[in-house]
């Protein structure tokens, strides 16, 4: 195995969106807010520096998700782990549905990878990944980029289609300040559901995806319906319902939860993100919440490595 001499390189992931209301768990869409991590060899030990969001957490370095990742793939390639300095740069809010742990093991994968000499194919690091993260939803965009369906396989595994990006349809990402850990969303889902329900998640997911290669805006209000995981996750969002309405009000198509929330995808005509955000941030600011609003720009290119020197 032909390892690189790189003495720095650097890896960059995007953020991404999740379940996009009854997709869950299978649909993931890449937006353009980076992760950049970039690794430098020293000669004893392992050093994370943390920039921009997440910056502010205390993470025990052994337990972070970047190294993790990082040591995970050069064990499994039954290569020497090489010690490194890691400086992180992201624009991803931490715990608040936008995939930044996704990103994480991603970019650790993505390093190791480089310094391995690619040795992994990028459906090679997916299933890495999703063995990592637990679900695919978020690490098949941050890798592959633009809007992806993860399949499961009868044998287990998992099938990542990347699908045509959305038509007509604009994004805009409110992000309320506060976090939601993925282990308290997912834990308070219920474990079955009727029959009935399941069907029309089923059909409004169809319904989704065909809006976005149609351009059938008419039905993106009613497709974004979810039964399972939205009206429980709700409730962890304050005003949740009110917010969701002023979207409405201010022209989007629909509001849903991005991945586990806090933060709220709206979809909309392009050229309203700025309305439609103003008048949702207003809405979390009469609930004593402060929020912020991002354009959700569409990433079309997943984990990008490259050599610094």
């Amino acid at each position: 195995m032909r390892r690189s001499r790189a003495r720095a390189w650097s890896a960059t992931v995007p953020a991404s969106t999740s379940n996009l209301g009854p997709g869950f768990d299978c649909l993931g869409l890449a937006i353009r807010l980076p992760l950049v991590a970039v690794a430098r060899r020293i000669p004893e030990g392992f050093r994370i520096e943390r920039r921009g969001e997440g910056s502010d957490l205390l993470l025990d370095p052994h337990r972070d998700p970047i190294l993790t990742a990082f040591r995970h793939l050069c064990r499994l390639a039954k290569a020497p782990v090489p010690t490194v300095s890691l400086t992180v740069r992201s624009r991803i809010p931490v715990a608040r549905g936008l995939g930044s742990s996704a990103a994480a093991i991603v970019a650790g994968l993505s390093l190791a990878n480089h310094w391995l000499g690619r040795r992994f194919s990028v459906l090679e690091l997916f299933h890495e990944a999703v063995r990592l993260e637990g679900h695919p939803d978020n690490v098949a965009p941050a890798l592959f980029g633009g809007l992806v369906l993860s399949m499961p396989r009868e044998s287990g595994g998992v099938e990542p289609i990347r699908l045509p990006r959305p038509r007509g349809v604009s994004m805009t990402l409110v992000v309320p300040d506060f976090r939601v850990s993925t282990a308290k969303a997912r834990a308070i889902l219920p474990k079955t559901i009727a029959l009935r329900d399941a069907a029309a998640n089923t059909a409004r997911a169809l319904a989704l995806l065909h809006s976005f290669t149609s351009g059938r805006v008419d039905l993106v209000a009613e497709a974004l319906r979810d039964v399972y995981h939205v009206p429980r996750r709700a409730r962890l969002i304050p005003a949740f319902d009110r917010v969701v309405d002023a979207g409405r009000r201010a022209g989007a198509y629909g509001v849903t939860i991005s991945g586990s929330g806090p933060t709220l995808l709206a979809l909309h005509a392009p050229g309203k993100g700025a309305r439609v955000g103003a008048a949702m941030v207003r809405a979390f600011r009469r609930a004593a919440v402060s929020a912020r609003a991002i354009p959700g720009r569409v990433a079309d290119r997943g984990a990008v490595s490259r050599t610094l020197g």
